[in-house]
């Protein structure tokens, strides 16, 4: 068999997918040929868990013998658009497709490219264009109400796979290794001091960014209190609000990430794989933390966290506790987000000491 499989849209789900991923090519085998298709993000924190030239030092066996960049709309020729992947995917004759997205436009990807088994959830008016398909509530699920992992992982059990190994995984290779030595080392970091990573940002809505004054007031409550180095993390989008993070905090021991001239996915697995405690908000970082199986102190506004909880080691969760939380919405209907504007900096740094500590042991809610 031919298998395409289209990657989560988002970096954070897209490490939650690993367990199916794993699934697939263990349960599987070599003998079924799997592609993954996905934009640079996705595949980007996945690179090592498929050949590519820069994870030369990959598995032994790859999770997939091939991959698909995309972007809906790419214009410049380095990505393929949704006409040029349903182009390249009907080259490749694949036999069967497995969405682990939910849209009605990549679910037409597989029926425009003559895909014959096209698999997902029924969802969002896609169900006909679905010949293996799952409802969106079933006896004992709800996909809507499940951690990401579970609903990843009853998709590929249509393949036959039994999905119980619930852990996110991702692989650090030597050009990470490298990449984050150099970064540490060019910030003047000292080598005697651990390293905790820091970061505030997320992608999608206010309601999961941290404020600049409470995290430089945590990020130096960190250095002084606990003698490491505090590396603020960024994405290229990000890199002015981790400068303001570093200049607020006014010590010698909290750098902005974003100093680095090129931010790559690979440098992110680098530092965090070097890290002795990574504090992070809902976010890419604290889903590549997790799956290094690093401790985490994850601080949460309007989402649930029973959403995104994994088997890995256990986080420690931060949350305000307020009446209005979680409401499960990327924009807060009272126009204030103050589930996470009003978390405070002593709040977390109490969580990041205690899991600093290893006392951290099951999820701990701080209110």
């Amino acid at each position: 068999m031919k298998l395409a499989v289209m990657l989560p849209n988002w970096v954070g789900d897209a490490c939650m997918a690993t367990p199916a991923l794993r699934s697939l090519r263990r349960e599987l085998g070599t003998g079924t040929e799997i592609y993954w298709i996905g934009r640079p993000g996705p595949l980007g924190v996945l690179e090592g868990l498929y050949p590519d030239v820069a994870s030369a030092d990959s598995l032994d066996v790859a999770w997939a013998d091939g991959v698909m960049r995309y972007k809906p709309r790419a214009r410049d020729g380095k990505l393929l658009n949704r006409r040029g992947l349903v182009t390249a995917m009907r080259r490749e004759k694949f036999d069967a497709i497995l969405y682990l997205t939910n849209s009605l436009s990549t679910a037409l990807i597989g029926v425009l490219a003559g895909i014959p088994k096209r698999v997902g959830y029924a969802r969002d008016g896609r169900s006909i264009l679905l010949t293996d398909r799952l409802a969106v509530h079933g006896e004992g699920y709800d996909t809507r109400q499940d951690a990401c992992i579970d609903n990843y992982l009853r998709l590929v059990r249509l393949f036959g796979c039994s999905g119980t190994d619930r852990r996110t995984e991702l692989h650090v290779s030597a050009e990470d290794q490298r990449l984050a030595a150099e970064c540490i080392d060019g910030l003047g970091f000292s080598s005697e001091r651990p390293l905790v990573v820091l970061n505030a940002g997320a992608a999608t809505t206010a309601t999961k960014r941290w404020p600049v004054e409470q995290a430089s007031s945590a990020a130096r409550q960190l250095a002084e209190e606990l003698g490491c180095n505090v590396l603020v993390h960024c994405g290229p989008s990000e890199r002015e609000v981790a400068e303001q993070i570093e200049v607020s905090a006014a010590s010698a021991f909290v750098r902005s990430m974003g100093r680095v001239a090129s931010l790559p996915l690979g440098l992110s697995r680098g530092v965090i794989a070097r890290s002795r405690l990574v504090v992070s908000t809902d976010s890419g970082p604290r889903h590549i933390a997790v799956a290094l199986n690093k401790p985490v102190v994850a601080l949460f506004g309007s989402i649930d966290p029973k959403h995104t909880l994994s088997a890995n080691i256990p986080e420690t969760l931060v949350t305000m506790g307020l009446a209005c939380q979680p409401c499960g919405s990327y924009k807060c209907r009272y126009k204030h987000s103050e589930c996470m504007s009003r978390l405070d900096a002593q709040r977390v740094v109490r969580a990041a000491k205690r899991a600093w500590s290893g006392l951290a042991g099951l999820p701990i809610v701080v209110e």
